[in-house]
Order: structure tokens, then C-alpha cells, then sequence
């Protein structure tokens, strides 16, 4: 279920429009909790919280939040991945060594495909587009 926008007190169908605002520090957001995912290689892995806010109705697209304190780990994704960082930096360093770095304000792009390492030196916050087949 999608977080009510707060800027408003009409309905969709009373204003005749589906725009919304999400606010990452809504309390109607519905964050959850989650620990270690696979691959993660961090020591007494950091709590990291991620929230749902749009799925569409086929399932394919998903957008969220997402937070978490210092990790590293290998690269994880769900069909093409689109991640903007709103704070914080990481490095993805793919098979070929190649570094990729995304701080606050970049678009970092992988597909599930994409294997590598996520080195993320302190905490993060960002908003994920996840676009699966």
C-alpha cells in the first residue's frame, strides 16, 4: 500500500490526479527491518531498512527507499536496477575491476546480470527503481 501524501486532504478522485508526494521521513512510510542479505561480507552486518512505495500492478516495476550504515558485500539486484543516491557514496567494482563510484545525487545502473562487489563506506540513503521481465 502506498503512503498517503500529506500535502493534501482530497482524494484522487475529487482532484482528478494520481501525483503524489513521498516524503522519506513520513511516518505513513512502512519501513522494514532486514539483517544480512546474501553475499554480505561485513562483520555484525548493520541493520539496514528499506520501504515499498509503488508496485505496479503486473509486479514488474517497483520503486522504494532504502537506508543502511557501512556495508560491503557482492552486488545484488532484481531485473534492471536503477538506484539514485539521495546521501552517502558506494563503490561497485564489476568482474573486470573496473571501478564505478556513485555519491550523493548520481544514478548508479546494474541488471541483476551484474556481478561484482558493493563497498559502501558509511551510511546510505536511496531511492531504488527495481524493472524486472
Amino acid at each position: 500500500m502506498m503512503p498517503q501524501d500529506h500535502e493534501q486532504n482530497t482524494t484522487n478522485a475529487e482532484q482528478g490526479s494520481g501525483v503524489r508526494v513521498i516524503r522519506i521521513d513520513d511516518p505513513a512510510v512502512q519501513w522494514e527491518d532486514y539483517g544480512d542479505l546474501p553475499g554480505d561480507r561485513t562483520p555484525g552486518n548493520p541493520v539496514g531498512r528499506h520501504a515499498n512505495v509503488f508496485r505496479s500492478a503486473d509486479g514488474r516495476v517497483t520503486v522504494g527507499l532504502w537506508t543502511r550504515d557501512a556495508d560491503f558485500g557482492d552486488l545484488l539486484g532484481t531485473g534492471q536496477c536503477f538506484d539514485f543516491v539521495i546521501e552517502g557514496d558506494v563503490t561497485v567494482t564489476d568482474d573486470q575491476g573496473t571501478e564505478h563510484h556513485a555519491g550523493s545525487g548520481d544514478l548508479l545502473m546494474y541488471s541483476e546480470s551484474d556481478t561484482g562487489t558493493w563497498a559502501q563506506p558509511g551510511p546510505i540513503r536511496k531511492i531504488f527503481v527495481h524493472v524486472r521481465d
